[in-house]
């Protein structure tokens, strides 16, 4: 590229010096410069001042030869300066034009009409303008980097620290809970509880802040697994009725029955934007007022919605509600509850499982939340939520109620047009029927008493559970929120009905079972008790190995259907179990055998990490009997079983255990639960002999190990204290925390476990 002849200009440097002023006046104050100038809040006169004016003498030190070009100091601090301002790129180009624009007009006024000064002062602009905006853009990437390096520090120092915080949290919840136990004093107790309160709602917004930063850093992942959504939807529901309660609020739900029995989805996030949902609702409700959840599931599209007539959101709110650490105002007053996190978290865990959320809502008559995600229906596994035959001939009598109330009802009827119910509207309490249901709070005291007195049987629609029918055999209360196995159970229980819902029963001749070899690696001896019992259930062949070498032996030496591998054992851990039997698979072209993780380790974000270290499922302990069906129902061929005999119930030797308790939550007869407390009660004995020893040693890896164990086996007889206050063990020695009290943590440890077999 031919250079223009500079000598014109260099000849007119002079005249060009004495227009400092009348250019820099020019350049600032025109309109365009003005503008971005009051845009960014920059004041005319200290740019014109402080750069402005070393920009001419820079533009006329080059002219003179004096400087190079491109190379002025004062150009690198004007742009440091305004990538503090977000100046964007056609901004600058505007400043940059308008000087030159500035000067050639100078060389008008001046009579200074040479083509060639106009070229050398295009020449001139040209390439610093050219150098100028290199700069600028590496300017602004660094300053993206920055920012993105920031960003990823934030949020590296997020999840750090919420993981930090929690490991002494969980230390404070499990001592409190064992004081909640131990102390009858109410004053101390009502402190525990305080203490007990907050530190949940703490442990809830570390939990918060750890999803979000998790999701935000790409390191969330969805997990799908076969569900069962009626008892999910409504399980969450009744975690709502005491806050609900609180506020007099009216808590009612439908849950579609046609909707499969089992669903594949992320059961728990769908849980935790279903319960953000209802906390929320509860929190901007006013007290009276009514919640109304509704679970729908067409073509593939699973629907969970929570509607409130509370405050509604203002339409300025309505978008930015998503962002994070934002909340809705109730009037002037912002409400101050929470993270502000937890709509943005939901929103975007709608995002990942390939969902939506969608709002309505109108200031002041409230708002209606909807959760929109693809779910795979599993047609085949057709289990009835309502068993409507055993009521068939039964005369059902609704007793008349106040009209300002029908919305209590409305869900129940459409669950009784559902299973097409015998349901007559009656204006007496005499009126002939075989079950009367009446509304509580639409009753008077003498229709009361008349039912009372004439022992008519009867169902209580209450809006919230209290004693007052508990001693009156012929009265069953039933209180929201109200769905088919909480309807279906009061209708049975007043009628006398016996008639067993549990989901495994086929028939009258036959029960649920399942063709298999099963193997697995199990080191604690109660649990690997458990898990037999619980294979003889279904009619499984089974192999037990109790570390992860004998599990890769026995894989090699025989076939195998399905696996369950614990991820904590000695010589050989199930991690690295796994990865040996799927690397043999690879080698030998094995056809793949499910395993299923077992772990005590049901923190977020465990259930991850078992699926990326090769694991086709996972199963918490405690182990929930419907969750490891889940599983034989994934993998294995179903069968027909006979019925098991009847086992004559024995009085328990174990007084400080709640029995009956057990046998609901294990599904197991009570000779099979004594026969697993022996071998966890001789188990424990020398358990806690090791770990004392291990504790007296300082050997800080051992009582990890022990803790862990003693945490899982305890778990599965819902022993919630000792289970909560090993894991506080565990986790304080995988710390190596040395100051945490171990000798007091363990005395605390034995005495509760010697309270339960006194």
């Amino acid at each position: 590229m031919s250079l223009p002849d500079m000598s014109p200009l260099v000849r007119s440097k002079e005249k060009l010096l004495l227009e400092k002023d009348a250019i820099l006046h020019e350049w600032v104050e025109s309109e365009l410069c003005i503008s971005i100038l009051e845009r960014h809040e920059i004041e005319p006169d200290f740019f014109r001042i402080y750069y402005a004016g070393s920009v001419y003498d820079y533009f006329m030190g080059v002219v003179s030869g004096n400087m190079a070009i491109g190379e002025c100091p004062v150009i690198a601090d004007l742009i440091d300066y305004l990538k503090n301002k977000d100046l964007r790129a056609d901004e600058l180009f505007v400043l940059c034009t308008h000087f030159k624009r500035s000067v050639i007009n100078a060389t008008y006024r001046l009579g200074i009409n040479e083509h060639a000064v106009f070229n050398g002062i295009s020449f001139l602009f040209d390439q610093n303008f050219a150098s100028v905006l290199k700069l600028y853009t590496d300017t602004i990437y660094q300053k993206e980097q920055e920012a993105l390096n920031a960003s990823k520090a934030k949020e590296y120092f997020l999840s750090n620290m919420s993981h930090e915080i929690r490991t002494p949290l969980n230390a404070i919840l499990g001592f409190v809970s064992l004081l909640r136990d131990e102390t009858t004093n109410p004053r101390y107790q009502q402190y525990l509880d305080i203490i007990s309160n907050s530190g949940e709602n703490l442990l809830h917004i570390i939990n918060d802040i750890l999803d979000f930063s998790k999701l935000r850093s790409g390191e969330f992942t969805v997990d799908p697994q076969p569900f069962n959504i009626h008892d999910e939807i409504s399980h969450t529901m009744e975690l709502f009725v005491p806050s609900a309660n609180s506020k007099s609020i009216t808590l009612t739900s439908f849950i579609d029955p046609s909707i499969p029995y089992e669903i594949i989805a992320d059961a728990l996030r769908i849980k935790q934007i279903v319960g953000n949902f209802l906390s929320n609702a509860i929190k901007f409700s006013h007290p009276g007022g009514a919640i109304h959840v509704e679970a729908r599931c067409t073509e593939g599209i699973l629907s969970l919605s929570v509607k409130d007539n509370g405050i509604g959101i203002a339409p300025g709110d309505q978008e930015r509600i998503f962002d994070a650490f934002s909340q809705a105002q109730e009037g002037m007053m912002k409400i101050n509850e929470g993270t502000g996190l937890g709509l943005s978290i939901c929103n975007q865990l709608a995002e990942h499982m390939g969902g939506s959320i969608e709002l309505e809502t109108l200031l002041g008559e409230g708002s209606l939340f909807t959760l929109k995600i693809p779910v795979v229906a599993n047609y085949e596994c057709e289990i009835p939520k309502f068993d409507a035959s055993i009521f068939d001939g039964i005369r059902f009598g609704l007793l008349e109620y106040d009209p300002s109330e029908s919305y209590k009802l409305e869900s129940l009827q459409r669950y009784w047009e559902h299973f097409g119910l015998d349901i007559q509207l009656v204006t007496t309490v005499k009126d002939a029927c075989d079950l009367l249901i009446f509304l509580e709070s639409s009753m008077d005291d003498d229709k009361r008493e008349t039912i009372l007195r004439h022992h008519i049987p009867s169902v209580a629609i209450l809006d919230f559970l209290d004693d007052r029918y508990d001693t009156t055999p012929t009265i069953v209360p039933l209180t929201f929120p109200i769905y088919c196995t909480k309807l279906q159970s009061a209708l049975s229980e007043v009628l006398g009905i016996t008639h067993s819902r549990h989901p495994i029963e086929i028939g009258e001749n036959g029960r649920l079972g399942f063709i298999g070899k099963v193997l697995v690696a199990e080191d604690n001896l109660a649990n690997q008790e458990l898990i037999k019992i619980i294979l003889e259930r279904y009619g499984l062949e089974y192999v037990i190995a109790s570390n992860g070498l004998e599990a890769v032996r026995e894989y090699r030496s025989d076939r195998f259907d399905l696996i369950f591998m614990d991820e904590q054992m000695p010589e050989m851990d199930g991690n690295e179990a796994t990865a040996a039997i799927l690397a043999f698979e690879k080698e030998t072209g094995h056809e793949h055998t499910p395993i299923v993780a077992l772990t005590a380790n049901v923190i977020k974000g465990a259930r991850e990490r078992s699926i990326q270290n090769g694991y086709d499922a996972f199963l918490g302990k405690p182990i929930v009997l419907r969750e490891i069906e889940q599983i034989f129902e994934r993998y294995l061929e179903p069968t027909v079983l006979p019925l098991r005999e009847n086992v004559t119930t024995k009085e328990s030797g174990s007084r400080a255990i709640d029995m009956e308790h057990l046998k609901s939550a294990l599904m197991l007869e009570e000779d099979q639960i004594e026969h697993l407390l022996k071998i966890y009660h001789h188990k424990m004995e020398h358990s806690l002999h090791e770990l004392l020893n291990a504790i007296e040693n300082k050997s800080y890896e051992d009582i990890a190990f022990i803790a862990h164990a003693i945490k899982g086996s305890s778990a599965n007889f819902r022993f919630e204290e000792l289970s909560r206050l090993a894991y506080v063990i565990e986790e304080s020695a995988v710390g190596e925390d040395e100051e945490f009290d171990f000798i007091e943590a363990y005395d605390v440890l034995r005495s509760g476990f010697i309270k339960k077999f006194i």
